[in-house]
């Protein structure tokens, strides 16, 4: 299976290498159905859109969609067969700020079984919209078999998918206090890619913290010598977050972990 998926990505990114809004993240193709980072839930208390938006700043922010043969819903006992999974090109993401709006890869928005996808946030949030916190509700149309296709509608997250998505909107004052530290923030790790450990290249962070794709909390230190982190083994090639502060602002960078 885990083959099929690789096939079925390199396929789709050759297709859309012209005009790809986004690319998914390929450590996800052995993930269970769903849309990821996954919604903030009890036990997943670090998921979510981990990115703020600013008013009138450009803003980006990738899910990335992953479609196996079966899915598991929580109101049904066992798997079902998955066809596809198929969101409208428009208008499918309700309690976006307005200026907000979404691209696919593969652009119809339609994601057949075996295949990882992405879904891209993209635009400008205007001044009409209040500070504050969105909460973006996703509906998704899946194709399921079970003797027969039927389409079955539901929201992400939702009744089906517990949990919520938060979307953070600051205003133009708070974004720019915010961005005195997190304005360069991709360049505050060191290297990237990284293979064993990374420097801070500024002076020591606090509560620096590493996540996988899904939202889990891999490692954590409250504090760090010289700015010099040692990746443990567990943290294994793939894709994934580091959180720390300094002087009480947040930073967030994607990290890529190599042999």
């Amino acid at each position: 299976m885990k083959h099929l998926y690789f096939i079925a990505l390199f396929a789709g990114t050759s297709l859309f290498l012209g005009a790809q809004s986004c690319l998914p993240d390929s450590t996800l193709v052995d993930s269970s159905a769903g849309v990821y980072p996954k919604p903030i839930t009890e036990s997943n208390p670090n998921g979510g859109i981990n990115k703020k938006a600013c008013i009138n700043k450009p803003y980006e922010f990738t899910f990335t969609v992953v479609v196996p043969d079966t899915v598991e819903i929580p109101i049904l006992p066992a798997p079902i067969p998955l066809e596809k999974v198929a969101i409208d090109t428009v208008g499918a993401i309700s309690n976006l700020p307005a200026g907000l709006s979404y691209h696919c890869n593969p652009p119809n928005c339609v994601f057949n079984k075996n295949q990882i996808g992405c879904l891209l946030l993209q635009g400008t949030p205007t001044d009409a919209n209040a500070p504050g916190e969105y909460k973006p509700i996703i509906k998704l149309k899946l194709t399921v078999n079970v003797g027969i296709s039927f389409d079955y509608t539901t929201e992400y997250p939702g009744a089906a998918f517990p949990g919520e998505y938060i979307l953070t909107l600051l205003s133009e004052q708070d974004c720019a206090s915010a961005n005195q530290f997190a304005s360069n923030d991709a360049n505050y790790w060191f290297p990237n890619p990284v293979s064993g450990s990374l420097l801070f290249n500024r002076s020591n962070p606090e509560n620096v913290r590493i996540y996988d794709a899904s939202g889990k909390l891999l490692l954590q230190k409250h504090s760090l010598n010289n700015g010099n982190l040692v990746l443990p083994d567990r943290i294994l090639p793939g894709v994934y977050w580091i959180h720390s502060s300094l002087r009480g602002y947040p930073s967030m960078q994607k990290l890529v972990v190599i042999h």
